[in-house]
């Protein structure tokens, strides 16, 4: 009995020590909606710089690298987050988690009440002051590049020349008798992405009341919503999806570069660009770091990798234009929509303003009954 006992005293040890093992990296881990890239300096450690993007680290791999060739001393910790991560973490106590130096967000909305709530902190260098006045607010944000939301189509099953170059030929397409597009037109999903939210408050405001109509349209043909855009992507690229609508065009170019069958639509009504900002957080443990990046960001080098790797639109224009990345986009264009910085983002934000919009945007989809919920 007494070495039966002693066995099994043996085996509870070894199970609770591989449990600890195993639970130990499992509590330091990630979110499963926090992707981290770590870019280790090439030399002695001098500097660290921790930066909350909603890019994936593959738009930013090639700016932070040559940021590092710069300042080979510096690790350069990346945390791939949703928009709305990025703004309740920079909210939250300091003592809550790592806090990072420098945001940089695709969703302005939630950027601009950071700042304005007094989670910012004001810099000024002859980089930002380069900016053009609706590209920054306050000295506490800025616009780094400009996203094209666009329509994508897969190219294996519909056609170039049936593909729509408007909103209106979008809604043609739809009522069409034999619905080429039924069920297999995917958009992202408002209640659950914050810059999906964005994106439809801004369009609703640009499309006044042809909003509705087109609204309706989408969810008469069964639009599919997803959460997040990578697995919108996915589907479209397999050809379960046949089009799309509201995308952002860095992430249809990044598939279209892998060899995704998939062409980019810039809609020639109007082309909403919205900004990608960035802002160094008020209690940033880096903020001399966060401050030279931020820098780099606005420089004409690294303009210019933002354009090339990022598939941004430069938000400065006193440089030499990059090569263009849309073949189609003309930057004179009288169609082209910039998100101006400032106030006027905080409309959407209000609780109430939020729940009419929504109520609105399922009334005219109809998702009870028409659009189906995607497998996210």
């Amino acid at each position: 009995m007494k070495l039966l006992r002693l066995i099994a005293t043996m085996a509870l040890f070894l199970i609770a020590s591989v449990g600890a093992v195993y639970l130990a990296p499992a509590q330091a881990r990630p979110k499963q909606n926090e992707r981290i890239a770590v870019f280790e300096p090439s030399i002695a450690r001098q500097g660290r710089l921790v930066l909350h993007g909603s890019s994936n680290v593959g738009l930013m791999r090639a700016l932070i690298l040559d940021y590092q060739r710069i300042h080979p001393g510096v690790e350069v910790r990346y945390s791939h987050l949703d928009t709305q991560d990025i703004y309740q973490r920079s909210a939250r106590s300091a003592a809550a988690q790592e806090r990072p130096d420098l945001l940089l967000s695709a969703s302005t909305d939630l950027q601009i009440k950071l700042v304005n709530d007094g989670y910012s902190r004001p810099y000024r260098s002859p980089q930002n002051q380069a900016l053009p006045t609706a590209a920054r607010w306050r000295d506490e944000i800025f616009a780094y590049g400009y996203e094209p939301v666009v329509m994508v189509y897969n190219t294996a099953h519909l056609d170039a020349q049936r593909a729509p170059r408007t909103r209106s030929q979008l809604q043609k397409l739809l009522r069409e008798s034999e619905h080429p597009l039924r069920g297999r037109i995917a958009l992202q999903d408002p209640r659950d992405s914050a810059v999906a939210y964005f994106i439809a408050t801004q369009e609703a405001k640009l499309l006044g009341n042809d909003a509705g109509p087109m609204l309706t349209s989408l969810g008469e043909n069964q639009a599919r919503l997803f959460k997040r855009m990578d697995n919108l992507l996915d589907q479209l690229s397999s050809g379960e999806m046949v089009a799309a609508y509201g995308v952002f065009g860095s992430y249809a170019l990044q598939r279209i570069e892998r060899g995704a069958p998939l062409r980019i639509v810039l809609p020639r009504d109007h082309l909403l660009l919205v900004a990608r900002t960035a802002l160094i957080l008020r209690d940033a443990p880096n903020p001399a770091e966060a401050q030279r990046f931020l820098d780099h960001l606005l420089s004409a080098r690294g303009q210019a990798i933002l354009a090339r790797e990022a598939k941004l639109i430069p938000a400065r224009t006193d440089l030499p234009a990059p090569a263009r990345i849309y073949p189609d986009l003309d930057p004179n264009s009288t169609t082209l929509r910039r998100t101006p910085l400032g106030l006027g983002f905080l409309v959407y934000l209000d609780e109430v303003k939020r729940r009419r919009f929504l109520q609105q945007w399922r009334n005219y989809l109809a998702p009870d009954s028409a659009a189906t919920a995607a497998a996210r």
